[in-house]
């Protein structure tokens, strides 16, 4: 089974270098630690204390795993991904090709994105209401987050929380996306592109507000608004231990669906 690498240099710098078919993960004080890169599904890099080599980014792309980039909130800042797809192309990236270059392709996508986080959000709300939902109730994104927040003991380390849970499942997002061979258009934001990633990130982080709502009993923020990293470090464990693959590919799957009806 393959691993997720988290880098954070939060504690002390770290340094990522390169040792035959390994990351070396090197920092002041402690003994180096070696990533077999045919182990890992992806890396990700939480904020700017973690210095790269260049040799160590070229083993990523050489070795097919992407690197995904949080910023000091947890939200996805960019993505490394390689510039020439997988040998294998998987038929949602295929789909997703074909269907960029037929009018409403944008709207397409956006809809179904809306449908799946308005499906995610009932759940949530059904699960919440012991089996019931108020259909009235206002089931907007922002809403619902809002509710959610003021259910928790501490609502601005469950934001913090809540933020770090949907950077982390784009970047699932996005690692499924690259292994898939899809264009890096659909894995960030930028002219001409859609953020996918992003989009069906938020969809999965709905699942994951019985951790944000357990967590945020005892996380702490810094000054600046930022979570300590202990308190970073069990929320990636919490995430880590949600399983929300095999819910991440059975997402995809419907969007690849969705495609080939529309082509």
């Amino acid at each position: 089974m393959l691993q997720v690498l988290h880098l954070d240099g939060a504690d002390r710098p770290v340094a990522v270098l390169v040792e035959g078919p390994a990351l070396r993960l090197r920092r002041q004080g402690i003994a180096d630690v070696f990533a077999p890169l045919p182990r890992l599904a992806r890396v990700v890099v939480h904020g700017p204390r973690v210095q790269w080599r260049t040799e160590a980014l070229m083993a990523c792309l050489e070795g097919g795993v992407p690197v995904l980039f949080l910023g000091a909130r947890g939200t996805l800042a960019g993505a490394l991904v390689p510039v020439h797809p997988p040998a294998a192309r998987a038929d949602l990236a295929a789909l997703l090709d074909a269907a960029a270059s037929a009018p409403g392709f944008r709207r397409r996508l956006e809809d179904f994105c809306r449908a799946e986080e308005r499906n995610a959000i009932l759940a949530l709300v059904r699960r919440e209401g012991g089996g019931s939902c108020d259909i009235g109730a206002d089931l907007r994104p922002a809403a619902v987050r809002r509710r959610c927040l003021e259910g928790c003991v501490a609502p601005a380390v469950a934001a913090a929380l809540a933020n770090l849970m949907s950077g982390l499942a784009s970047a699932m997002v996005a690692e499924a996306l690259a292994r898939r061979g899809a264009g890096p258009q659909f894995l960030m934001r930028r002219t001409g592109g859609f953020g996918l990633a992003e989009a069906l990130g938020r969809v999965l982080a709905w699942h994951l507000w019985p951790p944000v709502r357990s967590l945020a009993a005892t996380a702490e923020l810094d000054a600046a608004g930022v979570l300590m990293p202990p308190s970073r470090r069990a929320a990636i464990r919490a995430f880590e231990t949600a399983e929300l693959a095999p819910r991440r590919d059975r997402l995809l799957a419907r969007l690849a669906a969705v495609l080939a009806e529309s082509l």
